[in-house]
């Protein structure tokens, strides 16, 4: 929409609607969509019929029907408004139904189908009878993909590695064609194929697809060049150039075929001079483009959600560095001749009226130490005027909260407060501090060093004494581990050598180097939620604007966010045990959650003499123990829970409880299915 028609009241939109259908969604969404909506929603129904836990949801493109999948191997589809079953399917599949899409341009009258029996099926909704299967899969089919340009057409995700097309014309043979309808495999750092878990492919550009697997990498393909990335060297990435005649543009770089995005925290370099320590297992397990099809929204189990703008892509914060302090680095990286020159110091400007008032509330939390609290008023203010004094005190609130990622997030204040004024002392500071707790040591030490020589009088201070003092012990102590460390690897020389990786799979891995090498990262990232015990959890863009972020968590609610300033909105008790779906109707302000009860649940605006039940007010105390929650194993919380309840007698025992808490029955033959890959 033009900035014209943005400013146009109600009485101009009511015509615009009727002259011009092609506004009609954003019509609904922009009337009904706004910040008191989100504070009134609440239950507006259950729908009720399932007879297992429901793993998906999808709505027809008009809204006008909702299908559900579940345990109990049944695709329901639901009239929202009348809130009753329009039909039931009872599929053929012999596992848990992951994902259901409608087919497109086929009259929402054909539904695809992934499940764990690793088979994936078609159904006609009206008679309900089976129209194709493929079983070509090595494993659990997780997600499904379709393309409102491509009728006939979906794509699977499945735990085989595989990122398969299925095309519904065209005849096909399990298992013998299966490399005919593979589209690509998914390889991790070692060369070995790793499970994929989730799939989107971008609407207004439907050459984009995306993809979620076993590990913290994105990656995001141009279907049209898939196939030639099988010639691509890694050591010679300039000779890789396909030659594309597509609106007179030439199409010859390597990115535009793939490109890895990872929140810089947790980008595996190996070249990085750190502690070494154990790596932590990722999983992401739902990705979606945003319907503008600018930006890609990500959920990493035992992580956050974190948004990735395609257009206007973010570099990872390390390598920003020395872009804005100058430094040069050894062997040549970072050297001067990469380096932009230093900016003129821009003075402290007299901040807008609102954000001066903000900034001092902020600052008032601050002392008082309530550090989320004070980050939610940063936030604001950020949103509203960008200055290098809000990110530097954002930095710091990061710093005193030290929750998962919030270092990293300090790292990348710090960097834009000196991108915004070079000589900023505390920035300066607190970047030396965020690279330290990073365990970024020679970097830290270096950034110090040259601190002390900007501002000599400050190594006087308490800070400046403790961080020095941490750093020296550090360093000793990380001296000690590479020294056992390298005698280790001098022992095991041998038997490496006999081992050596087949040339294939030294290749694989050369390749993943080189595009992990080049991730780009996030833009926003949305916390307060637990993503560990399942792995089939969304998050989703909701509004006019694509204004808000929801996701759903292990503790049964789920979180609703601003977008541009990460602050959460609302939080909603959406299941007794986790909600796993969260899909936004299409044009209505109505929003269709499930997870481990058989129930799908929507939801709506309430009127203002109803109590919402529903609502969880205390924000920092739910983060909070999410946060514990998401840093600690959540089998051994288990066992600790069974341990702790054993004390009493082994009849005591409430597995009962154990299952609705975690979605998880210990008893189970699943038990090692149901765990987080």
């Amino acid at each position: 929409m033009s900035s014209a028609t943005k400013r146009q009241n109600i009485l101009q939109l009511i015509r615009n609607r009727e002259l011009n259908d092609h506004i009609r969604t954003k019509y609904a969404l922009k009337s009904n969509l706004n910040y008191k909506c989100i504070s009134k929603l609440g239950l507006l129904t259950q729908l009720e019929g399932h007879q297992g836990c429901v793993n998906c949801l999808q709505w027809n493109e008009s809204g006008s029907t909702l299908a559900s999948a579940s345990d109990d191997y049944q695709v329901i589809l639901w009239d929202p408004f009348l809130q009753k079953v329009k039909t039931t399917i009872k599929t053929l599949h012999r596992g848990n139904i992951f994902s259901v899409k409608f087919i497109p341009s086929c009259n929402d009258d054909i539904v695809a189908t992934g499940a764990g029996d690793w088979s994936s099926h078609t159904y006609n909704v009206t008679t309900g009878k089976q129209l194709s299967s493929c079983i070509c899969s090595q494993g659990r089919i997780k997600r499904l993909a379709v393309a409102n340009d491509a009728p006939s057409v979906y794509w699977c995700a499945s735990e085989d590695g595989c990122i398969s097309q299925h095309d519904m014309r065209m005849s096909h043979e399990c298992p013998t064609d299966k490399s005919k309808i593979t589209l690509a495999t998914i390889y991790g750092n070692l060369g070995k194929k790793i499970e994929a878990k989730c799939l989107d492919i971008n609407q207004l550009r439907t050459e984009q697809l995306a993809v979620g697997a076993n590990d913290q990498y994105v990656r995001l393909y141009d279907r049209r060049m898939i196939q030639s990335l099988s010639s691509f060297d890694a050591k010679h990435p300039s000779e890789f150039v396909l030659e594309y005649d597509d609106n007179n543009t030439a199409l010859n770089k390597v990115n535009n075929a793939l490109q890895y995005f990872v929140p810089g925290h947790i980008h595996s370099n190996d070249n990085e001079t750190s502690i070494p320590k154990k790596q932590k297992n990722y999983v992401i397990t739902y990705l979606t483009f945003s319907p503008d099809g600018r930006e890609l929204l990500v959920n990493y189990g035992g992580e956050y959600v974190y948004l990735y703008n395609l257009v206007n892509q973010a570099d990872n914060a390390f390598f920003n560095i020395p872009k804005v302090m100058k430094v040069p680095r050894k062997n040549g990286e970072g050297s001067s001749k990469d380096l932009i020159d230093n900016q003129v110091p821009v003075p402290h400007l007299t901040l807008p009226d609102k954000v001066e008032q903000l900034k001092l509330k902020a600052n008032y939390l601050f002392e008082k130490e309530d550090y989320t609290a004070a980050i939610f008023l940063y936030n604001e203010a950020i949103n509203i005027h960008k200055c290098s004094v809000l990110f530097s005190n954002r930095a710091a609130a990061y710093i005193k909260r030290k929750w998962h990622g919030d270092f990293y997030a300090a790292l990348k204040d710090c960097v834009t407060a000196l991108q915004l004024e070079p000589n900023h002392m505390k920035a300066h500071f607190r970047l030396a501090v965020c690279l330290f707790e990073l365990d970024k040591l020679k970097d830290s030490k270096m950034y110090l060093d040259q601190f002390t020589m900007k501002y000599p009088s400050y190594k006087t201070s308490a800070a400046y004494k403790c961080l020095h003092s941490d750093l020296l012990n550090a360093q000793s102590n990380y001296k000690e581990k590479c020294d056992g460390k390298k005698l280790r690897e001098t022992s095991d020389a041998t038997s490496n050598a006999l081992d050596a990786l087949h040339i294939e799979q030294v290749q694989k891995i050369t390749f993943e180097k080189y595009f992990r090498n080049q991730a780009k990262d996030y833009h926003h990232r949305y916390y307060g939620h637990c993503n560990t015990s399942t792995d089939i959890k969304e998050a989703n863009f909701f509004g006019s604007q694509n204004q808000f972020i929801a996701a759903g968590s292990d503790d049964g609610l789920f979180f609703i966010w601003e977008k541009n300033t990460e602050n959460n909105l609302l939080i909603l008790k959406g299941d007794s045990s986790i909600v796993n779906c969260i899909q936004p109707h299409p044009s209505e302000f109505l929003l269709a959650t499930s997870g481990i009860d058989n129930e799908v649940k929507l939801w709506s605006p309430l009127p203002d003499d109803v109590d919402n039940t529903n609502i969880i007010n205390h924000y920092s105390t739910t983060a909070t123990l999410n946060q514990r929650r998401m840093m600690a194993d959540p089998f051994e919380v288990i066992l600790y829970n069974m341990r702790r309840t054993a004390q009493d007698g082994p009849d005591s025992i409430d597995f009962a409880t154990i299952r609705d808490q975690y979605g998880i029955d210990p008893l189970s033959d699943e038990f090692n299915d149901c765990r987080m890959s």
